[in-house]
């Protein structure tokens, strides 16, 4: 039987070309999926610190809870280290020189826009990387600056420049011009000033965010160091650099590529399954008629395993191949959209080729045995009865997955109604897989309905009213990945518009002031830029609450006497206005999620890992866009990741402007946070994106599968006298059907899984924006007409003589 497999397989190439294909663009989309997440699970590499063998920070992790409830949280920024710390460590045996570093972020005022983010660093952090002088020489006061290349292009030494710290604005003297290798001048923008200055400028304080060890040894750094200091390796030494984009955005990184990877693998387990059915399905007869030639289900079995394994192996090898080619331009989609941090490099590696091959080989197996099941438990000559007529029922086990994924979906919307619209898409997911699932029933009977409808009158309703009536299955199997398209997509763009709407509504609500300040390159604004202006300063932060999980709650520190004409939060309890040191503002929802009420203590995190000790004041509804939790601005900006006001809101004019301050209008600064909005959008979009083509080449690969199928019924109604214009207007008519039923079960889906939006109050009302909606609606019916009218266009086109090539 192993030999007949094989056989077949060369004989019937043509049979098995679609699940071939198939499979390799599902093994080159999952594999490619799998190189992006090991390239960031990878150690970052050493950055700045390229001359570092060991580097020594604070905890960057807090473990939160005890026993079973315990969870590790990871932190924005770690503490500071003690500048005594640099001496201690330096006389460790071994060590040949220890260097505190310290990253301050800046803005130089009148520097080219587009330009990497521009830190400052003490002078002795030079040496680091290396930076070595290109002219001039090392800063020796306070009022002293060396720039890299890039900073310093158009500027003399002697020359003076502006820029702006965290503590405010300072006039500098360069004296120096350094020079990086490419790479690192194109991922960050160097500043150095002395190491005092550094430490004046940063806002925070004496102290370092790392110490970087040159010649040590790491078991003798671990015993002088204090328990849960980090002691990091050369390999992974940018994850302490603070102004390293590579450490800023490697864990969001990994949850966006984690979480569109999960998602994207259950969809490849459908289309592989759902094509690997299909095809074996297809081969009822021919295994019958080897029942009955004296086979037995050992030796069927056998046989279908190798066909099976040699398509799967195959087109596996092929997708390793393609996601090699591949997968840099996916990391390069990620770049654009600001998930990955520039310089972010697919580094490939064998174990996400060999997890793809696996994983699509095997579920392959698991479909094939399964589609040929009952055909294998029943007598040969029950088995040819079954095979001359078309099924009728779903097998016990493709049932139960499709229930389990609808009941997944349900519960879903239920337990989650209260966030809504940011888990239905992972909702639709669920409910379009069921669909797709049960496909033959949910969209095979709805056709079947349309069948009878349209076969009233004519020879090509006819023709396409008994194909829809009496092929269930094989409809399914095409509007099934149209639903999963729709569903997808749809989903996507309801819960998109509904979440960006209800923030622009809250933002617009809240924002009384006539001008808002923002930082000219995008960064912050120092905390006297506020004072000066007379306006609200925004500290942009976050907390954690222990009691309310462990994700970190978006928090904002504000100054209430300044929020009269600026900010209008909807306070619903409490005062605002006592709003200072330990106490707080949260928003309704999360009073309403924890059963909070104001006076309650809560035990928190800052965003520096800072244990606190907070109590609620006051309860606000207009969170959106703005955080959970309101801390004073003083205490938001001792603990924050940088010193720094993310905008301040001015009532009247804003009068002259310091340095490197953009005043924005109200409009300007709405315009602004819809292109904010935009861009989450497309992270958004880019993990979509592989799910829905993997879908969209389902609906080609099924719909040839489907025309094929049908190959001797319409090539036998040609004999039968019907004309070429009749067949081609069934398959019309058919197609149409069959995309209508896929579209509208998309459209169902999306309803579904959107259905718990008003248990959402941050959602706000359902948005279905016409423009897109219509594009989705589009999309799935060209998918589905295309896909089925070109591969059926070649049957139609087919003469009487081409019925001699039947094979039954």
């Amino acid at each position: 039987m192993i030999a007949i497999g094989l056989r077949t397989l060369r004989t019937r190439a043509g049979a098995f070309l679609g699940a071939l294909a198939m499979l390799a663009i599902v093994a080159t989309v999952v594999a490619s999926a799998g190189q992006l997440m090991a390239s960031a699970l990878r150690d970052p590499g050493p950055g700045r610190f390229a001359r570092a063998d060991l580097v020594v920070r604070a905890p960057s992790q807090v473990t939160l809870g005890h026993g079973e409830a315990q969870e590790v949280i990871t932190v924005a920024r770690s503490d500071r280290l003690p500048r005594e710390a640099v001496a201690t460590l330096g006389r460790v045996p071994g060590v040949e020189r220890a260097v505190g570093d310290l990253s301050v972020p800046l803005s130089v005022v009148g520097r080219a826009p587009g330009g990497p983010p521009a830190h400052a660093h003490g002078w002795a952090s030079a040496a680091l990387t290396p930076y070595r002088l290109a002219g001039g020489r090392a800063p020796r006061a306070a009022d002293e600056v060396v720039l890299d290349a890039g900073l310093a292009r158009g500027r003399r030494l002697g020359s003076e420049l502006r820029v702006v710290a965290p503590v405010g604005p300072r006039t500098l003297r360069l004296v120096g011009v350094v020079r990086a290798d490419a790479e690192q001048e194109r991922l960050q923008s160097a500043v150095f000033v002395t190491d005092g200055a550094a430490q004046g400028l940063s806002g925070l304080g004496p102290g370092y965010d790392a110490i970087v060890l040159l010649g040590a040894d790491r078991d003798q750094i671990e015993r002088h160091v204090p328990p849960g200091y980090e002691v990091l390796p050369r390999s992974r030494a940018s994850v302490a650099d603070v102004g390293s984009p590579r450490a800023l955005a490697q864990e969001e990184l990994f949850a966006v590529i984690g979480a569109g990877g999960g998602m994207t693998l259950l969809v490849a387990i459908f289309v592989v399954a759902g094509t690997i059915t299909f095809v074996t399905d297809r081969r009822r007869r021919e295994i019958a008629l080897l029942r009955a030639l004296g086979a037995g289900p050992g030796q069927v079995r056998r046989m279908l395993l190798v066909e099976t394994a040699v398509v799967g192996l195959l087109a596996g090898a092929v997708g390793c191949a393609g996601a090699r080619l591949l997968a840099g331009t996916f990391a390069g989609a990620l770049t654009d959209v600001g998930v990955a941090p520039e310089g972010f490099a697919v580094q490939l590696h064998w174990v996400p080729d060999i997890v793809s091959l696996a994983a699509g080989t095997v579920v392959a197996l698991l479909a094939s045995l399964v589609a040929v099941r009952r055909g294998l438990k029943v007598r040969p000559g029950e088995a040819l009865v079954a095979a001359a007529v078309p099924r009728r029922r779903l097998g016990a086990v493709r049932a139960a997955f499709g229930l389990l994924a609808l009941g997944g979906g349900v519960m879903i919307v239920i337990a989650l109604s209260h966030d809504a619209a940011a888990y239905a898409v992972l909702a639709a997911l669920c409910f379009a897989l069921g669909v797709a699932t049960l496909a033959p029933l949910v969209l095979g009977y709805p056709a079947a309905w349309l069948g009878r409808l349209v076969a009233r009158r004519g020879a090509a309703r006819f023709l396409a009213g008994a194909g829809l009536a009496t092929g269930r299955f094989r409809v399914g199997a095409v509007a099934g990945p149209i639903a999963l398209v729709v569903a997808l997509a749809g989903s996507q763009v309801v819960a998109l518009a509904t979440a960006g709407e209800a923030v622009r509504d809250v933002s617009a609500q809240r924002v009384q002031a006539d001008r808002v300040l923002v930082a000219g390159d995008g960064g912050g604004l120092p905390p006297g830029v506020a004072e000066e202006a007379g306006g609200a300063g925004l500290v942009a932060t976050e907390v954690f609450l222990p009691a309310h999980g462990t994700s970190a709650l978006p928090a904002a520190g504000l100054d209430p006497g300044t929020l009269a004409g600026t900010l209008d939060l909807d306070v619903r309890a409490g005062r605002l206005g006592d709003v200072h040191d330990d106490a707080v503002a949260i928003s309704a929802r999360l009073a309403e999620e924890g059963d909070v009420r104001i006076g309650q203590p809560l035990s928190a995190r800052l965003a520096d890992a800072s244990p606190r000790r907070l109590r609620v004041v006051a309860i606000y509804g207009r969170a959106l866009g703005l955080g959970d939790v309101v801390l004073s601005r003083p205490l938001a900006l001792a603990h924050a990741t940088a010193p720094l006001d993310a905008a301040v809101f001015v009532q009247g004019d804003a009068g002259r402007m310091p340095p490197g301050v953009r005043s924005l209008s109200r409009d300007e600064y709405f315009a602004a946070l819809d292109s904010e909005l935009e861009d989450g959008a497309q992270v958004q979009w880019v993990v979509a994106a592989l799910m829905l083509l993997m879908a969209a080449i389902a609906v080609f690969n099924s719909g040839a599968m489907a025309a094929a199928e049908r190959r001797s019924e319409l090539l036998l109604a040609r004999l039968a006298g019907a004309t070429r214009v009749q067949v081609t207007r069934a398959q019309v008519i058919e197609a149409l059907a069959t995309t209508l039923v896929g579209i509208a079960g998309g459209v169902a889906v999306v309803a579904a899984s959107l259905a718990g939006i008003g248990n959402d109050a941050q959602a706000g009302s359902l948005v279905v924006p016409f423009g897109q909606t219509a594009f989705v609606l589009a999309l799935g019916a060209a998918l589905g007409l295309l896909g089925t009218l070109l591969p059926g266009a070649l049957i139609g086109r087919a003469g009487l003589t081409a019925t001699a090539g039947l094979r039954e």
